[in-house]
């Protein structure tokens, strides 16, 4: 192999892993069973996928819930706490968390 031929070999190696690097990670995703603050359970999963700058991802319910009727899903998105349907989507967001609270109770779980 010639000296010209090495550095060649050298520079595409070097633009491959470059190329390898700045692709976004694969999607990943987590389920668990929240407990409500009044009692029951919520099994959630979410999943998320890095974009380079933030995530996109989504949550759901993987099974039947046992929680009181009043109590309900909040999710936090980079802070911003929101009233949550059971399943959604969302994007552009750097952290995101969820939390189960009840109206009659008057608190909520931690935040998941």
């Amino acid at each position: 192999m010639s000296f010209g031929t090495k550095i060649g070999v050298v520079v595409a190696a070097v633009a491959s892993a470059g190329i390898l690097a700045a692709t976004p990670a694969a999607a990943a995703q987590q389920c668990g069973s929240l407990s409500g603050p009044a009692g029951g359970t919520l099994p959630l999963c979410k999943s998320w996928n890095w974009d380079g700058n933030d995530y996109d991802g989504k949550w759901w319910t993987d099974g039947p819930s046992t929680l009181p009727s009043q109590t309900y899903l909040q999710r936090s998105e980079d802070g911003v706490v929101k009233n949550s349907s059971f399943s959604g989507s969302y994007q552009d967001v750097k952290k995101i968390a969820f939390r189960l609270c009840d109206r009659l109770a008057n608190r909520c779980s931690g935040w998941w």
